[in-house]
């Protein structure tokens, strides 16, 4: 499993334009930060049945409306999800 968090820097007055665009991507969640053009995103994948992080977060760089993309935070652990529901549960 990766999990990244990204601050995303939008043209001005655009972000909840991208903030919309960005959300299309599958793992992709906006937590906040268009009203001031600069979103905080999470990115999370699974295993293989989603794309690294790493190529969505080179996508999320050519969204019409973004300006620039900040790494703020990166976990990649080699936890399984069977594992993890064993935790939880």
């Amino acid at each position: 499993m990766n999990i990244c968090s990204l601050i995303v820097h939008t043209k001005p007055t655009h972000g909840a334009e991208v903030s919309k665009r960005l959300q299309r991507f599958q793992g992709v969640e906006v937590h906040g930060g268009t009203e001031d053009d600069k979103l905080i995103v999470t990115i999370e994948d699974e295993g293989e049945s989603i794309s690294p992080v790493s190529d969505t977060m080179n996508a999320l760089r050519d969204v019409d409306g973004v300006v620039s993309t900040v790494l703020v935070y990166h976990y990649g652990g080699e936890e399984s999800m069977e594992e993890m529901n064993r935790e939880i549960n």
